[in-house]
């Protein structure tokens, strides 16, 4: 197997405060924005990194804009995007792609290839898996990819709820 891209969707940002961030954005011209609150505490099978139950809290923006999505992410809670916050500052942290490929089969080439696991993996009992595989080295950036079996995975047009 070697993985292949199928669809780009998104652009990921990191920022410090959501709402300010929205506001310069729309200063651009750049929106609408759907903001949502996205907050795993007391679902059942959150799974972040392998911890069973994981609470992550985080303010989500989206805007469809140019063919593709743009995702504000603003961490509340400790995690993986709050360690990189402050470790960066505020900035694009990933890209998000469909593959073409079975999501555990691409996991497991990433892993082959680079020696290293994703970045973030998530599995939540709502049908949303998603894997952060850091390609830094090889491509400059994070890439965001999700399950799209259709038995529980992460469709393309998913969307948090408003």
């Amino acid at each position: 197997m070697n993985t292949q891209f199928a669809k780009f969707l998104q652009i990921g940002i990191i920022v410090e405060d959501i709402e300010t961030t929205i506001k310069n954005y729309e200063s651009y011209g750049v929106g609408p924005w759907r903001l949502s609150d996205f907050d795993t505490e007391g679902i059942d099978g959150f799974v972040m990194n392998g911890v069973e139950n994981a609470h992550l809290h985080t303010k989500m923006a989206f805007c469809d804009i140019w063919g593709f999505e743009i995702e504000l992410i603003e961490p509340i809670t400790e995690s993986p995007y709050k360690t990189w916050l402050d470790e960066h500052g505020p900035g694009m942290h990933h890209i998000a792609l469909i593959t073409r490929d079975n999501f555990e089969e691409v996991l497991a080439e990433h892993k082959e290839k680079t020696g290293r696991d994703p970045w973030l993996h998530c599995t939540a009992p709502f049908g949303m898996d998603f894997a952060y595989l850091d390609l830094k080295k090889e491509l400059g950036l994070f890439l965001e990819v999700y399950n799209e079996e259709k038995t529980g995975g992460l469709p393309a047009d998913f969307r948090l709820k408003e």
